[in-house]
Order: C-alpha cells, then sequence, then structure tokens
C-alpha cells in the first residue's frame, strides 16, 4: 500500500465544487508534485488532506491510518507535515529558539520548570541538527523577523521537519522567491528526497519538471493526469489547460 492515499475527496462550497472526487497517492521516499492553473482546487486540497478543511466526502490515509477523522494537531502528531504559503514563524524570538519550540512541542514539555530549556541537551542537539540541515547555522542568534524572505522559508521548512513527518505538505515553497533563493529552495528540498516523502504545489515549472518523480496535473476539481515529467509535457490537454500552448 502506497505510504499516502487520498480517496474520493470532496468539497463544496454551496454550488461550487472545489474538489471533484480527487485521488492520488503519494510513495515513501517520493516527490509528487501537484500542479494546476488558479481557481484548479489546489489549496482547497491540501486543506482537505490537513484537516484544516473538513471533506464533504472521501478518506486520507497515512501508512494505513485513516486520518479523515482527525483535528490538523493530530494529523501533525500521526506524522503529516505542512508548510504554508505565507511563512509562519516566532518573529521576535532568534532562530534558535524558534526550532527549540517546534522541537519541544514535538518531545513534549520535560516539565522541569525551573530549567532553561535550552539546557535540555536533547533538545539543543535535534535543534542545531536541523539547523545545519538547512542551512541556518549562520543566523541561530537572528531574530526570525529580520532574515531574508527566503531564509525565513529555509526556517520554516525547518518547523515543520522538527516534527519528522512521514509526509510533508510544502505550499509553493518558492513563492515571493527571487531566481538565487529560488536556486537555494530547490537545494534544499532535493536534499530532502529519500528523509521524507513530499506533496509539492509550485508553480514554477522549472523547478517541478526537475525534482517531481511523479506529477499531478488538477484542472476544474479534477485529476487530469498524471505520470512523470515527460508524460505531463507531451500531454495535449495539460498544455492547452496549463502550460499555455495549442493541443493538438
Amino acid at each position: 500500500m502506497s505510504l499516502f492515499v487520498a480517496d474520493g475527496l470532496v468539497k463544496r462550497f454551496g454550488g461550487l465544487l472545489a474538489t471533484d472526487h480527487v485521488s492520488l497517492t503519494v510513495e515513501a521516499g517520493e516527490i509528487h508534485a501537484l500542479i494546476g492553473p488558479n481557481g484548479a482546487g489546489k489549496s482547497t486540497l491540501v486543506n482537505l488532506i490537513s484537516g484544516l478543511l473538513p471533506a464533504d466526502a472521501g478518506r486520507v490515509l497515512l501508512d494505513g491510518t485513516d486520518l479523515s477523522t482527525l483535528a490538523p494537531h493530530q494529523r501533525a502528531r500521526a506524522g503529516l507535515g505542512r508548510c504554508f504559503q505565507i511563512t509562519s514563524v516566532f518573529r521576535n524570538d532568534s532562530v534558535r529558539d524558534n526550532l527549540l519550540l517546534a522541537v519541544q512541542a514535538q518531545a513534549g514539555s520535560s516539565f522541569r520548570c525551573l530549567r532553561r530549556r535550552d539546557s535540555e541537551r536533547e533538545l539543543m542537539a535535534r535543534a542545531l541538527e536541523l539547523a545545519a540541515q538547512l542551512g541556518l547555522t549562520a543566523v541561530l542568534e537572528r531574530p526570525a523577523g529580520t532574515l531574508p524572505h527566503g531564509v525565513q522559508k529555509q526556517l520554516d521548512v525547518a518547523l515543520a521537519l522538527a516534527s519528522r513527518p512521514r509526509l510533508l505538505l510544502l505550499d509553493e515553497p518558492m513563492a515571493g522567491m527571487g531566481p538565487e533563493d529560488s536556486l537555494q529552495m530547490l537545494g534544499l528540498i532535493e536534499r530532502l528526497r529519500g528523509d521524507t516523502a513530499i506533496l509539492l504545489i509550485e508553480h514554477d515549472m522549472d523547478a517541478v519538471f526537475q525534482l517531481a518523480d511523479r506529477i499531478s496535473v488538477l484542472v476544474y476539481g479534477r485529476v487530469l493526469t498524471s505520470g512523470d515529467a515527460a508524460h505531463v509535457k507531451a500531454h495535449p490537454e495539460v498544455q492547452a489547460v496549463y502550460l499555455g500552448t495549442e493541443a493538438a
């Protein structure tokens, strides 16, 4: 069985059918990209998967466990991580404290009320490991809010990885980035390959074609097609609907 399964997810907003029985899978260690034009239902689908929106029908399974009735924080505990389009960091706290808080949230409080959080050796070791993995060691003492946009995105990914997710939802990680920051993020995602499965929502098609093992194209709330980059590039309806070229 696939590591992650979205099975027949349906979401209606009044008379609008935002997701129309969407089904897709993500394999262990895979980078699976989800693409589609604006209004295709990508954000709605990610919100259904992460639990921010309740589905009207369908199921979400992670490693065989049905997450469909769980709240977002319970899905996170079960191994589902997420990074949003807009970074969510504690802007006034240092990068070190952001990482320590995320690691502590995953590990649970030690309840040692008279000890500093950074005196917990295991928490600190994990925070420093994440900083090294995401290229944040040099800015550990900087307030998160003073970091450039691209580095804040790196921190956001580090916070999501603190929970050691089995599936990481990356929602437009390169949004708002310049070419240099985009290249850095692309390299970061490439380095995560194999550590965790990734469902990547991204509009940068060059990055998608470079990173994705498999691509699903969402159009009008339905999966139009799924396959590797060569399959998607050659699909006439994808060319017409998404890539902006004429279909045969």
